[in-house]
């Protein structure tokens, strides 16, 4: 709208993710004329008529949903353009990988069909014929939630660096592409809150849909150009994803950051919540008085202290090679562990000895369902009290969705809040939407006040959900993978138009279990994230952010139930990546030295170069044109023909044509121009023979010729003879803007010799933690080890589990259904005894 409203753009396109943006750009511009269409409506039977109404009307706006954007091809003529375009990037990619990465003629030529055969693949979507996205006139762009489409197809010669692409993320790039090629300069703006969802090399892929321009400008427009600028890769053992082991080439660290932050910023404007000062709800206070996030510490129950236990064991089995990849692996473990946080009955078929996070969650919605099921809310539409009064609770869960054939944490929590008193007809879950139509029922009923509590993933209940009218409590029964993951999910509640003045965000963390972990690693990822998108790093090494995965020696960590000794893996960890970053502010003390050095020795030689080319610039005299004369050999020559053959016989009477290449030679004066002497020498190169002529006592007056562009010079080598005496007043010029920068080189190197190392205090605070607790745990080890066994009459442990056992378990079905007062209370899981184990959590006062 202020694209067109500028002239910058003629007719521009919104790709949202929901139908609702066409709502609230009709509440911003009442009077503007929007063209919105779903994915029902560019259907097969319906996209002529909807690209007809776009082509013939004169819009100020024209609204898509992703899925319906999508559905609008390319003409196949510009769609093989793209593929041309594409393959012969690739051929370029190929045709300049290093020797060691190189490949057979044949196999480049596989790679390339290959590939084009992919690209293809990925954009053979059904056709109309005469309807296509050119025909719309669209000229410009609007993409929310840019971060959807980061899977772009890149070519790399770095092994696992190379990304196969998605189809979504090729249309996207494909009409950019088209737009970009017909003339237009500015075509699309991108808009997202996590631009960087968990590798700084998505930068790289940001920068391809909005500005390549910078990339090609700056010679990196490749993916392993830009990755030799930016980034350093090492080639180390690592476990896979299945546990085997295999070399792997990563990402390690990225380097000259400074400047690919200044590239980024050129296309980037990051706002943050605190620059926009938006009218969005406070968080409720927390004990300690922060107003932040929550976190629940829930106990674990036995059966999940012992089951961690196993999982270390595992952990130590495949780390150790004692089992094969296909029996059990890390990421097995791993999912195994985040299950049975949740819920032991994601794992086992056993009922837990004690309340669940899930129990524990029950009791703090019901909670604050009871204390706010009365709140007042405005109605959307017509800003006037609604008739109806409640508000709107969040649940995010990503492991345990809906499944009527077995047990899960949905159906459970519905259940128990069910039981609890909230009605069931006000629980509901985003799977039971499956469509756009769907959804956008969905949403309208949670911001009318129709649903209480309302159950998701990250992935249905996320990006694009737009609920948070009511909202006032968001639950994370789970951590999720991803920064931009957890960023998403606190962005459904911390948003404008939130009628709350005061909101909680609540995490449930079972203590001694792989929640904590997650947590630890997801904030300091999202950390990290955070400082590179607003270009706060003030390093020119930064580490690539790790992937979170579980490591064995974390695992064991976690299951030995000792806190120690994870803070052990933490601290080692962090003192090792404060240690690389004291290392390289030596180097970097050691390069500034030698460049103050080196800077001395310039600034030396350039002065001498100015007091001899200030002394020989009052003796240049003009040989342009008829006052061409120079002396060659005894002989003065007015004619630069007659000069050339001079030089020729000269050559001849020295047998230059026969020196050998391997020794060098100075023949010394052989002639005058404009009162300068000219000399000769010769001087062995790679297998070739160089010829360097100078000007006597003038500085950089000398330039060099391989012996056969020698020999052949002609006319042409008196003209460059003479050009050298006329450029001196040039060169002058130039020495003396060297000796500025020379100067101004020394001048910052000294400035910054001597800073201390900004992390020396963080250093030897990590270190002093380090060695406290490695005492402890010396002494721990050393009580273990003057502790007596435990006595033989003590009870056995539970057989232990096998991963056979967990992948062939299937829990119970559970049904979401009341309670009757008539059941026994064997059907409880857990007695009244028990669950008064330990504090229930006390919900904020909301």
């Amino acid at each position: 709208m202020g694209s067109d409203a500028l002239g910058k753009s003629r007719r521009g396109l919104e790709c949202s993710q929901q139908d609702q943006f066409s709502r609230e750009w009709l509440q911003i511009y009442p009077q503007a004329r929007v063209l919105a269409a779903s994915s029902s409506d560019v259907s097969a039977e319906k996209r002529r008529e909807f690209v007809a109404k776009a082509a013939a009307n004169d819009w100020d706006g024209i609204i898509l949903t992703q899925t319906a954007f999508a559905k609008i091809p390319l003409r196949q003529s510009t769609q093989d353009d793209y593929v041309r375009a594409q393959v012969d990037q690739l051929r370029s990619v190929l045709d300049n990988a290093e020797a060691g990465q190189a490949m057979t003629v044949k196999r480049i030529q596989r790679k390339l069909l290959q590939t084009e055969s992919k690209i293809e693949s990925r954009i053979d979507t059904g056709r109309d014929d005469g309807v296509c996205f050119e025909d719309t006139g669209i000229d410009y762009l609007c993409v929310d939630e840019l971060h959807l489409y980061k899977n772009l197809a890149t070519d790399s010669n770095i092994r696992d660096a190379a990304i196969d692409g998605s189809a979504r993320a090729v249309d996207l790039h494909m009409k950019l592409e088209y737009l970009r090629a017909s003339g237009h300069s500015r075509v699309v703006t991108g808009a997202t809150a996590t631009p960087i969802a968990n590798s700084v090399t998505e930068a790289f892929v940001m920068q391809r849909y909005l500005r390549p321009d910078l990339l090609d400008a700056a010679g990196i427009g490749s993916f392993d150009a830009w990755a030799a600028t930016f980034g350093q890769t090492v080639t180390q053992m690592e476990m896979s994803p299945t546990g085997a082991f295999r070399l792997k080439t990563r990402f390690a660290k990225f380097q000259n950051v400074p400047e690919m932050l200044r590239m980024w910023s050129v296309f980037a404007d990051v706002k943050t919540a605190a620059d926009l000062d938006l009218p969005i709800p406070t968080l409720a206070m927390r004990d300690d008085g922060q107003r932040a996030a929550a976190t629940v510490p829930v106990e674990p129950t036995a059966e999940l202290e012992r089951f961690v236990e196993q999982l270390g064991e595992r952990a130590e089995a495949v780390a150790n090679k004692a089992v094969r990849p296909e029996e059990d692996n890390m990421l097995t473990i791993s999912t195994d562990g985040r299950k049975a946080a949740l819920d032991i009955r994601m794992v086992l078929p056993n009922r837990p000895s004690g309340p669940t996070k899930v129990d524990v969650a029950a009791d703090a919605i019901t909670a604050v369902w009871e204390r706010t099921r009365d709140n007042e809310y405005l109605d959307l539409l017509t800003e006037q009290p609604s008739p109806i009064k409640g508000a709107l609770q969040l649940v995010f869960c990503d492991i345990g969705t809906p499944n009527p054939d077995k047990w899960n944490a949905y159906d459970e929590l519905a259940l128990q809040l069910n039981e609890r008193g909230v009605p069931g007809d006000r629980i509901r879950f985003m799977h039971e939407a499956s469509n756009d139509g769907e959804k956008a029922r969905l949403f309208a009923q949670a911001r009318a006040g129709h649903i209480s509590v309302l159950i998701g993933s990250t992935e249905k209940m996320g990006v694009g959900t737009n609920v948070q009218a009511r909202a006032v409590a968001l639950w994370h029964m789970d951590c999720p993978w991803r920064p931009a993951d957890l960023a998403q999910r606190d962005g459904r509640i911390l948003r404008q138009g939130n009628q709350n003045g005061e909101i909680a965000i609540v995490r449930f963390v079972t203590e001694r279990s792989f929640d904590a972990f997650m947590w630890q690693t997801i904030e300091r990822k999202a950390t990290f994230i955070a400082q590179v998108m607003r270009g706060r790093i003030d390093s020119r090494e930064i580490d690539e952010i790790d992937p979170g995965a579980l490591s064995a020696a974390e695992a064991k960590a976690l299951s030995s139930g000792n806190p120690l000794l994870l803070e052990h893996s933490t601290l080692t960890s962090e003192v090792a990546k404060l240690r690389r970053l004291q290392r390289a502010h030596e180097r970097n003390q050691n390069m500034l030295t030698h460049t103050e050095r080196r800077a001395d020795e310039e600034i030396a030689r350039f002065t001498e170069h100015i007091a001899a080319l200030e002394a020989a610039a009052p003796l240049v005299t003009d040989t342009s044109g008829d006052r061409f004369r120079i002396t060659l050999d005894g002989r003065s020559y007015t004619s630069r023909a007659d000069a050339a053959h001079a030089l020729d016989r000269w050559m001849q009477a020295n047998r230059l044509q026969w020196m050998p290449t391997y020794r060098g030679q100075e023949y010394g004066v052989i002639g005058k121009i404009s009162g300068f002497d000219i000399e000769v020498r010769t001087s062995p190169g790679m297998g070739i023979l160089n010829v360097t002529t100078s000007l006597a006592g003038v500085p950089r007056s000398s330039f060099t010729l391989p012996q056969r562009e020698f020999l052949a010079g002609g006319v042409g080598l008196v003209q460059r003879i003479e050009n050298r005496v006329s450029a001196i007043p040039t060169v002058l010029t130039h020495v003396h803007e060297d000796l500025d920068k020379a100067e101004r080189s020394k001048a910052e190197a000294a400035q910054r010799i001597g800073q201390p190392f900004k992390h020396s205090k963080a250093l030897d605070q990590a270190e002093k933690q380090l060695a406290t607790v490695e005492t402890a745990l010396a002494a721990m080890q050393e009580e273990n080890r003057e502790t007596p066994g435990t006595a033989s009459g003590a009870a056995q442990a539970p057989a232990p589990v096998s991963v056979q056992s967990l992948r062939d378990h299937v829990p119970a079905t559970k049904r979401v259904m009341p309670r009757t007062h008539t059941e026994s209370e064997d059907d409880r899981h857990f007695s009244p005894s028990q669950q008064q184990r330990g504090p229930a959590y006390e919900p904020p006062g909301l």
